[in-house]
């Protein structure tokens, strides 16, 4: 499903959350009071798909295209919500238990549709709140739909440092920051190679920028160099070029900010290239694709993450997703659905109840209250020593992870080291 000096946000708070497009949310607001000040020029639609027996929610999610696997986090959620509903449904601040309807549309990784999507859940569907909005743009596309209706939109699968945006009280994401991350790794290397030389291949995109900001001020104070950068765009069909003009510099380190296939075409670029730098990865990937990459390529790259990798069976013993996999496997259509990617909506189903139990009233204000005054501590597939935490000042949810090394030979990501955890250290900032 993710810093700052707090004083330093905290100043800016006031005037920024003045301009907000629905209502503005105080950070002295008290999410056990029984009121809010998020509500503040909303219009009158607090409980708005919710009844006193049913609770309404609405998600947007690539079903089909370029990015159709990680559809699979909606058959998760389905999971979750089929074992809420079997329990009597999720109990409300009300002390009335209330089963969910999980609405989806599918967006194909489409920030128009997914807006429209957006707009037909809030408007014609009159769902209580979104859930786990998948993609930087389509969150940002819905941004100001969500934000005049005033309806929550929680734990987004994006690490956008755009949801931390105090301006937009209404959109949390559920995924460590792209900033964050690339600042942990940029630190990691500081302290390991401080005199290295780096070779970028760029996503030409708010998540490139956003993940080479963060890398950037993460090794600042050492005399590592940036030597050469290339970019390219998440359509292009191939990296060869950019790799062959990476691999040129004959740099120590290459940090690859590409996901998804254009992440295995670089690597094995690399490994092609006779180039042998230590490999930095962005997330994104994990050990299921990296298991995909050439015989010896990608072996000893370092990547970051705040989460267990389910991928690896000494992992997939635990009660919580021994619990997920005995109702995925029952709920329907999943009998080609990957479960690791799936696990990611279960767990965005039961952050949802845990607020919805930590809300002062069941209505949209009292629900963004509480998840803006979180400290989650139940199951969760998260790695121990990463707090799930969030405060008004900021409301990004993981701020920590740890670094782990691909072994190609196993095909799995193997842990080192401790959780490195810089909660409350980093502002928010516009990426550039």
């Amino acid at each position: 499903m993710t810093v700052h000096p707090r004083a330093l946000l905290v100043l800016g708070l006031a005037g920024l959350l003045s301009t907000a497009c629905g209502g503005a949310v105080s950070d002295t607001a008290d999410a056990g009071s029984g009121g809010s000040a998020l509500a503040k020029n909303c219009p009158d639609n607090a409980t708005t798909g919710v009844t006193d027996t049913t609770l309404k929610l609405g998600v947007s999610q690539p079903l089909s295209g370029p990015l159709v696997a990680v559809g699979a986090q909606l058959y998760g959620m389905q999971a979750y919500f089929r074992y809420a509903n079997a329990q009597g449904g999720i109990k409300g601040p009300d002390g009335k238990a209330r089963k969910v309807e999980l609405i989806a549309k599918d967006d194909a990784y489409t920030a128009t549709k997914a807006k429209a999507n957006v707009e037909q859940l809030i408007g014609d569907d009159k769902v209580f709140a979104l859930i786990g909005q998948f993609g930087t743009a389509g969150n940002l596309a819905a941004r100001p739909v969500i934000a005049k209706e005033c309806v929550p939109s929680l734990f987004a699968t994006t690490g956008a440092p755009e949801l931390a945006n105090p301006r937009y009280p209404w959109q949390v994401a559920g995924s460590i920051s792209y900033s964050v991350e690339a600042r942990i790794l940029g630190q990691y290397l500081k302290q390991t190679k401080p005199d290295a030389t780096v070779a970028v291949l760029e996503q030409d995109d708010d998540l490139g920028r956003a993940y080479l900001q963060g890398f950037e001020q993460g090794i600042k104070g050492s005399n590592i160099k940036i030597v050469k950068k290339v970019t390219f765009e998440s359509t292009d069909p191939d990296v060869n070029n950019q790799i062959t003009t990476l691999a040129a510099t004959k740099a120590d380190v290459f940090f690859n900010v590409a996901i998804g296939l254009s992440a295995l075409q670089s690597i094995n670029h690399v490994a092609s290239s006779g180039w042998k730098p230590q490999i930095i990865q962005a997330a994104q990937v994990g050990s299921a694709l990296l298991a995909k990459l050439q015989p010896g390529a990608g072996d000893g790259l370092i990547i970051g993450s705040p989460s267990l990798d389910l991928a690896n069976p000494a992992n997939q013993k635990g009660e919580e997703y021994q619990l997920f996999l005995k109702w995925f496997r029952s709920t329907p259509a999943t009998a080609k659905i990957d479960p690791t990617t799936a696990s990611q909506g279960w767990w965005q189903g039961r952050m949802f109840e845990w607020v919805v139990r930590h809300a002062a009233k069941m209505d949209r204000p009292s629900v963004m209250e509480a998840t803006r005054n979180l400290t989650y501590t139940g199951p969760s597939f998260t790695l121990p020593g990463v707090k799930m935490t969030i405060t008004p000042q900021d409301t990004n949810l993981i701020e920590g992870m740890r670094l782990q090394r691909f072994n190609r030979a196993k095909g799995l990501l193997e842990p080192f080291g401790d959780v490195i955890d810089i909660d409350g250290t980093v502002p928010y900032e516009p990426v550039r």
